[in-house]
Parts: structure tokens; C-alpha cells; sequence
């Protein structure tokens, strides 16, 4: 009994681990690490931070194979803590600092989404999580960058699972960075696109398909999806945009997108569709985020009933073994 109990304490003071995870990376104490071991004092002046605080936050982390104290006041990264460089090629960095920040403030709220059914977000700042990004650059690229970082890998499931080659032209609606675009362009040398997002995103969009050389291919769209859907495609894509807003919300955008879709066409909606039973899976955790920001996870009766209420109808879900399945619908 005393081995479960520790396990639940361990739960309990889980959030301990991750701000201090958070303090590490913002201290950019993996990175300083990158070339090997070094006191904790020039760690700590390099970062203009108290010497003996980070210590302790060094220590804890340590404690549990996160950075190790290789002699006393002496540093280094460990297998775990390399994930927190910003140069690693699977890189955390970015998803540390955004959970630890704005997502870690309305967690504490959270017991207010419990009791109303209303975001935390917006208890804690006043507006929508994605408002309170737009007013701090810096935030919204950790935000961007933290997003890449988890869903990066994911372009290549979705080709997997599902044939695009019988489209002409995506219109990825709340199409961020444009990554996703142009991984399934890269991919289908013959489909054009079409990128939708709020003007300052879509701004952003237009820098990384011009780097990607896809500028000729993929036109920028900018506005607002809950007041219309510029653009008309045979393939109309949502990434993890739909989980971000309420069920009356996503009506709305879903009622948008459907004019932009070409008779015959298809709304594809890629997000992790939760299964019944108690399994563990991550999406059943990351639900717990989206009740703090005010949206949800979703289950295939759910999808079903929000595509029916915008005038669609759910035809399949594709599966993948990662965090991201294609739910597959028509007018």
C-alpha cells in the first residue's frame, strides 16, 4: 500500500517537476551544457540568475535523471536533459516553456472549468487563450515553435493513413506555420494549396512557404474563421484547430468551411479521436488542457454529432499509431 501512496504523492506534486522543468529551460541551462559539464555559478551568471536557487532547482531535476551533479556545484546534461536543447533535432524546449507559462497559470483555474463549463483561460486573463497570445510576440513563437514541436512528426501519419492524390487543391483552414501544407504538396507534386489563418499567422505562413519553395503553389489567405472562409478546394484540412473551441464554436467555423468546399468534396479533420474504456492515452490528458482553454477532445459519437449540426455527415475515421487520426467527412 505504501508504494501506491507514493505513487499518488508522486501525482499530486507533479506540477513541482514541471515549473521547475520550466525554470531549467528558461535559465537555458541545457543548452549551456551543450559542450560539456560546468559550475552551476557560471550556468547561473550567464543566465542572470541567483546561484544558489538554481542550485536547488538543479538538484531536484538531477534527482530524478534530469541533468546529474557530476562533483559538487558541477553540471551536466543526461539523456533525458538533451531534449531540452534548443539544437536537439527532437527538441522540447519550446513545449517546456509554453506548459510552464500562460497553459501553467490557467491550470490553476482549472476547478472553475470543472464547476462552469467555461474556459480557465479566460477566467485567469480576461479573453480566449489564443487573444492572450496575439498581444506578446514572444509568445505566440514559443507557442508556434511548441506546436511544431509536438506535432511535427505528424504529416507523415497523415499521408499514411489517408490518399490525398485524388485532390486538386487542400485549403488548410487555421493552417498555422504552413508546414503541414507543404508536407502534403512535398509529397503530391500535382495538388495546389490554399493556406487560411488570422493575418498576422497567415503573415508568418507566407516566410516558411517561401522558404519551403512552395510560393508558386500554395496562395495565402488571410481572416477570420468565424466570420467566413476565404478560399474553394476540393479537400478542405483542419489540424488540431477544431479541439481549440467549444461545440457552438466549431458550428461556426464548420458552417464557414462548408462553403469553401467543392461539390463532391471533403472536410478532413485531424485531430486524436478519444476510444472508450480505461486505456491510458495521452489524448484523454491533453482533453484536461483543452478544458482549461475552453475546448475538447472529441469522440467518434461527438465528431459525428458536431458535423451533423454544421450540415455535414462523418464517413469514416482513419487511424494512425501516433497522436493524430483522420476524421474524413462530406457535405
Amino acid at each position: 500500500m505504501d508504494e501506491l501512496r507514493n505513487e499518488m504523492m508522486q501525482i499530486a506534486t507533479s506540477y513541482w517537476l514541471s515549473k521547475a522543468l520550466f525554470c531549467a529551460v528558461k535559465a537555458n541551462v541545457a543548452d549551456q551544457l551543450s559542450e560539456g559539464p560546468r559550475p552551476v555559478a557560471e550556468i547561473a551568471a550567464t543566465a542572470a540568475v541567483h546561484e544558489e536557487s538554481l542550485y536547488r532547482v538543479l538538484r531536484g531535476l538531477a534527482s530524478l535523471g534530469i541533468f546529474a551533479e557530476t562533483e559538487l556545484g558541477v553540471f551536466a546534461l543526461t539523456d533525458r536533459a538533451e531534449f531540452l536543447r534548443g539544437d536537439h533535432p527532437q527538441t522540447m524546449k519550446h513545449v517546456v516553456l509554453m506548459v510552464g507559462d500562460d497553459l501553467f497559470e490557467a491550470w490553476t483555474d482549472l476547478f472553475h472549468a470543472v464547476q462552469t463549463g467555461t474556459s480557465a483561460v479566460e477566467k485567469r486573463f480576461g479573453r480566449d487563450f489564443f487573444a492572450e497570445l496575439a498581444k506578446d510576440l514572444q509568445k505566440s513563437e514559443v507557442f508556434d515553435r511548441a506546436m511544431q514541436e509536438i506535432h511535427g512528426g505528424e504529416t507523415e501519419l497523415m499521408l499514411g493513413a489517408y490518399d490525398f492524390s485524388r485532390f486538386e487543391v487542400v485549403l488548410d483552414v487555421g493552417g498555422g506555420n504552413g508546414s503541414t501544407l507543404c508536407g502534403l504538396l512535398q509529397a503530391h507534386p500535382s495538388l495546389r494549396g490554399q493556406l487560411f489563418d488570422l493575418p498576422a499567422v497567415a503573415e508568418n505562413a507566407r516566410r516558411y512557404v517561401a522558404e519551403s519553395g512552395l510560393s508558386e503553389r500554395i496562395e495565402i489567405r488571410p481572416g477570420n474563421f468565424f466570420e467566413q472562409v476565404d478560399g474553394h478546394a476540393d479537400c478542405l484540412l483542419m489540424r488540431h484547430v477544431l479541439h481549440d473551441w467549444n461545440d457552438d464554436q466549431c458550428v461556426t467555423i464548420l458552417r464557414n468551411s462548408r462553403a469553401a468546399l467543392a461539390d463532391g468534396g471533403r472536410l478532413l479533420i485531424a485531430e486524436k479521436v478519444i476510444r472508450p474504456g480505461n486505456e491510458p492515452a495521452l489524448v484523454k490528458l491533453l482533453d484536461l488542457n483543452m478544458l482549461a482553454i475552453g475546448g475538447k477532445e472529441r469522440t467518434e459519437a461527438q465528431y459525428r454529432d458536431l458535423l451533423r449540426a454544421a450540415g455535414l455527415e462523418l464517413m469514416a475515421i482513419h487511424p494512425t499509431p501516433g497522436p493524430v487520426d483522420v476524421v474524413e467527412a462530406c457535405a
